[in-house]
């Protein structure tokens, strides 16, 4: 038996499907190769973390997390209106994702710590915020619902 939720709704429309995860998953994949380049640039004696390349790598990727955001949320909704015992409490994702990066930038803007690196710091606090929450949200979908 199918949950329904009373109509008008934004939950009930028909997009909410079961593919949402494989976004989730892409963005994970991309996250880990955006992150592969920052750790050898940084690691590399030739280049520096403050590349055009590196910059635009982390920052794509932080654009990029917007969408793993949307995807967690349907795939959410899905799960809810599904007949799954599991139906995960997106907000709580949400706030996760959203915290590290706040905490990141009132501390380096009180502190002025590390000011030239700042803004890499809070992209990359951000990108690697999302990409953990969205590795725990894949995790616990596959022990509740065996997929992925």
């Amino acid at each position: 038996m199918t949950k329904q939720t009373p109509s008008p709704s934004v939950t009930a429309r028909a997009r909410t499907d079961n593919t949402h995860w494989i976004t989730l998953l892409l963005y994970l994949v991309l996250t880990m190769m955006a992150s592969g380049y920052a750790v050898w640039s940084i690691i590399h004696p030739n280049r520096t973390p403050y590349s055009y390349l590196n910059g635009l790598a982390l920052t794509a990727t932080a654009g990029l997390s917007v969408f793993a955001y949307l995807a967690l949320y349907k795939d959410a909704i899905h799960l809810f209106h599904s007949e799954i015992e599991w139906s995960p409490k997106w907000s709580q994702y949400f706030a996760f994702g959203f915290t590290v990066p706040l905490i990141c930038y009132g501390f380096l803007h009180v502190t002025n710590f590390f000011p030239r690196g700042a803004p890499l710091v809070i992209v990359s606090s951000l990108t690697f915020s999302t990409a953990a929450m969205t590795a725990v949200y894949l995790c616990r979908r596959h022990w509740h619902v065996s997929k992925p």
